[in-house]
C-alpha cells in the first residue's frame, strides 16, 4: 500500500488501540501495559472501534474525494453528519466528542455561522481536536501545494472550523509540514530539523513560546516524566514526536505512544499517522479494526484522489505538453531525457502550479525524446500561446537544459534562463557558444553529487554567468524539496506576487 493509504491506517489502528485505555493514569500502564488490540473498557466499545478522531478525519476525506478540492462548508457539513446521523463511525455509534469542537458545530449548526468563523478562538480551547484531523489536510498540501503561504491558510482554515485560537494552528502548521518533510524523503530526525528552520513571523510571540521547547531543544532526549500526554495541543504534539523518535518500528511507535496514558486515543491516532507513513503498518491490527473494508476503501479513493486527480494541468497535449494558463508572460519548463509532464514526486506540475498562483505567469512544461535536437518544433506547436511578442523565462533540467543553451542562445524573447544539473561534456563547445552569445540573465545551479560538478571551472570563466551548486544533491535533486524552489530563487526573485 502507498504511504498515503499507510499514514491513514496507522491513524486509526493507533485511536482504536487508545480508544479503551484513555484517560488511565500512566503510572498504572507502566504497570500494566497494552502492547495488543483491546476491547470495551473506557467507552465500552468493541475491540478496533475508532473514536471521533478517525471519523473526523474519514469526514474531511471524503469532502475532498468529493468537491476535488477544499471546501470548508462541505467539510463542516460532513463533521455536522458525524455528530447527527453517526456517518463515518465504525459502529454506529458516536462517542468522546470534544467539547470545543461540540460548541463550533452548534455555531455551524443551529447559529449558521460561517464555516471558518465557528471555530472557539479563547485561550482556553487549544486542545488537540483540530490537530487530530489534519491528516488529510497533510496529504492533500503535499500533493497539491509548494508555498507555505498557501499550506497556512488551509491549515489555518481548516482548524477555524472548531479550533480557531492560533496555539492550534501553530501546531496543526508544525504538524502539517512535518508530514511534508517525510514525504519528501527526510529521515525523522532531519524532519524535525527542518521543521525547526522555517519561518513562524506570522504566529505571535506568545504563540511561539509556547512551541519554544518543541522547536529549539532537544526534547525528544528528555526522560519520560518530563512529557505530558494531555489533551493540550502543545502537549500532545510533543508526545507524539517524541514517542515516534524514540521507537524504531510501527508497533513500537503504536505502544510507545498509547502508554503515555492521557488523551490515549488522539496521541495513538497521530502517532500512528507519522508510523504507518514511515514504516508501513501493521497487517493483524488492521484486520482486528471494526469496518475495516470502509475505511480501506476511502482510504484508497482519497489517494487516487490527491495523487491523480487533483494535480492536472489546465490542458494537456497528448502527453508532451502541460499548460497552466496565466498572463502573457510564459514559463517554459524543459524536462530532462524521457522526463514527463509530471515529473517525479510530481514536481514540475508543483512547481507550475505555485508560479501561476504567486506571479500569474502562464506555464508551459514540455516532456523531452531524447531524439529531440531543437526547440523550434515546441514554440510551433504551442504558438497559440507562445508568440513573437512572448516574453518567456526557461528552466531546464539536464538535457533540456542542454536544449535551451545551446539551440535558443539566440533568441531575444527568453529573459532569463536556469539550467539544472547541464551536462557539460555534451557538445561542450556548443555550451560555451550559447553562453557567449545569450544576452539575458543565465544560472546553471549543479548539484555537488552530479557528474557534471566536476567539470564546472570549464564555464566559470565566463565572469558574466552565476553559477551555484547546491549541497548533497544528485542529478536528480532527489534529497527534499530544493528543486521546487529553485525557479523562484533564480527566475523570479524579483518579481510580484499577484494581488
Amino acid at each position: 500500500m502507498s504511504k498515503v493509504v499507510n499514514s491513514i491506517l496507522g491513524f486509526a489502528i493507533g485511536d482504536a488501540m487508545g480508544v479503551p485505555i484513555e484517560f488511565t493514569l500512566r503510572k498504572d500502564l507502566i504497570n500494566n501495559p497494552v502492547v495488543s488490540m483491546k476491547g470495551y473498557g473506557t467507552y465500552d466499545v468493541p475491540e478496533g472501534t475508532w473514536s471521533d478522531d478517525t471519523a473526523l478525519t474519514l469526514a474531511t476525506m471524503d469532502s475532498i474525494i468529493n468537491v476535488h478540492g477544499i471546501d470548508y462548508e462541505d467539510m463542516i457539513k460532513r463533521f455536522c453528519d458525524f455528530v447527527n446521523s453517526s456517518e463515518y463511525t465504525a459502529t454506529g455509534e458516536v462517542f468522546d466528542i470534544g467539547i470545543t469542537t461540540k460548541q463550533a458545530l452548534m455555531n455551524y449548526y443551529n447559529n449558521h455561522e460561517r464555516p471558518t468563523k465557528c471555530g472557539l478562538s479563547g485561550v482556553n480551547n487549544n486542545g488537540n481536536g483540530s490537530l487530530m484531523r489534519m491528516l488529510p489536510i497533510a496529504l492533500y498540501t503535499f500533493y497539491e501545494l509548494t508555498d507555505d503561504e498557501q499550506v497556512l491558510d488551509i491549515v489555518k482554515k481548516a482548524s477555524s472550523l472548531t479550533h480557531a485560537h492560533e496555539f492550534s494552528i501553530m501546531g496543526c502548521f508544525i504538524y502539517v509540514k512535518y508530514v511534508h518533510f517525510l514525504l519528501s524523503g527526510f529521515d525523522k530526525f532531519e524532519a524535525l530539523e527542518k521543521v525547526r528552520e522555517l519561518n513562524y513571523y506570522k504566529f505571535s510571540e506568545d504563540a511561539r513560546r509556547c512551541y519554544k521547547r518543541f522547536l529549539s531543544t532537544d526534547f525528544y532526549k528528555l526522560d519520560l516524566d518530563y512529557i505530558k500526554s494531555t489533551g493540550y495541543v502543545v502537549d500532545t504534539l510533543e508526545a507524539v514526536i517524541w514517542t515516534f523518535l524514540n521507537t524504531n518500528s510501527f508497533m513500537k511507535a503504536i505502544v510507545g505512544s498509547i502508554n503515555l496514558g492521557g488523551d490515549t486515543d488522539t496521541i495513538g491516532a497521530i502517532t500512528g499517522s507519522l508510523a504507518g507513513l514511515y514504516y508501513g503498518i501493521n497487517e493483524d491490527l488492521l484486520n482486528k479494526l471494526q469496518n475495516k473494508d470502509y475505511i480501506l476503501d476511502l482510504s484508497e479513493k482519497f489517494d487516487e484522489e490527491i495523487r491523480l486527480n487533483i494535480l492536472k494541468f489546465d490542458e494537456e497535449i497528448g502527453d508532451k505538453f502541460g499548460i497552466i494558463k496565466g498572463n502573457e508572460k510564459i514559463f517554459f519548463i524543459k524536462t530532462g531525457a524521457n522526463g514527463s509532464i509530471y515529473g517525479f514526486q510530481n514536481k514540475y506540475i508543483k512547481i507550475a502550479k505555485t508560479i501561476n498562483y504567486k506571479y500569474g505567469l502562464t506555464v508551459i512544461v514540455s516532456a523531452n525524446n531524447e531524439a529531440v535536437k531543437t526547440l523550434e518544433n515546441d514554440f510551433n506547436v504551442l504558438s497559440n500561446y507562445i508568440n513573437e511578442n512572448s516574453e518567456i523565462y526557461f528552466m531546464g533540467h539536464s538535457n533540456g537544459a542542454i536544449l535551451g543553451i545551446q539551440t535558443e542562445y539566440k533568441n531575444e524573447q527568453i529573459k532569463r534562463m536556469l539550467l539544472i544539473n547541464c551536462p557539460l561534456m555534451i557538445n561542450l563547445h556548443k555550451t560555451k557558444e550559447g553562453i557567449k552569445e545569450y544576452h539575458g540573465d543565465l544560472t546553471f545551479v549543479y548539484g555537488s553529487k552530479d557528474p557534471s560538478a566536476s567539470y564546472i571551472p570549464l564555464i566559470q570563466t565566463f565572469k558574466r554567468i552565476k553559477v551555484e551548486v547546491a549541497r548533497g544533491q544528485d542529478h536528480n535533486f532527489s534529497k527534499g524539496s530544493e528543486f521546487l524552489n529553485l525557479p523562484e530563487k533564480y527566475l523570479f526573485y524579483d518579481f510580484k506576487k499577484v494581488s
